[in-house]
């Protein structure tokens, strides 16, 4: 089921409410009852990601707003989950160098003089 009409999540961009057009949907990935959509609202330039799941009771959906193309969404669905050994070197690399980091995101944005 992928047209917009079967999911009212899929049918409206929700930062500035224009209607998605039935070619700004995509299919990301599908298994058994879940699927992931993702909508370019070519009115404000948000995509939206969307998980569906059907299941007898009924169906669920969550969305999510990113800054992801739908090409970065079918790239990543099909890529290898992170691990919890690297989510835990990022956490402690960020951590050791989140003052330098924040002192050269301050620098580009310019707010650093």
């Amino acid at each position: 089921m992928s047209s917009t009409n079967a999911y009212p999540l899929l049918s409206h961009c929700p930062i500035c409410h224009t209607l998605f057009a039935k070619e700004d949907i995509k299919l990301v990935e599908e298994k058994e009852q879940a699927t992931l959509y993702h909508s370019l609202c070519q009115a404000c330039g948000h995509g939206l990601l969307a998980y569906v799941l059907e299941t007898e009771g009924g169906i669920s959906s969550l969305g999510l707003i990113t800054d992801a193309s739908g090409v970065d969404m079918v790239r990543l669905a099909g890529s290898e989950a992170v691990s919890s050994e690297e989510c835990v070197a990022a956490h402690r690399m960020i951590l050791e160098n989140s003052g330098d980091l924040c002192r050269r995101l301050l620098d580009i944005s310019g707010k650093l003089a």
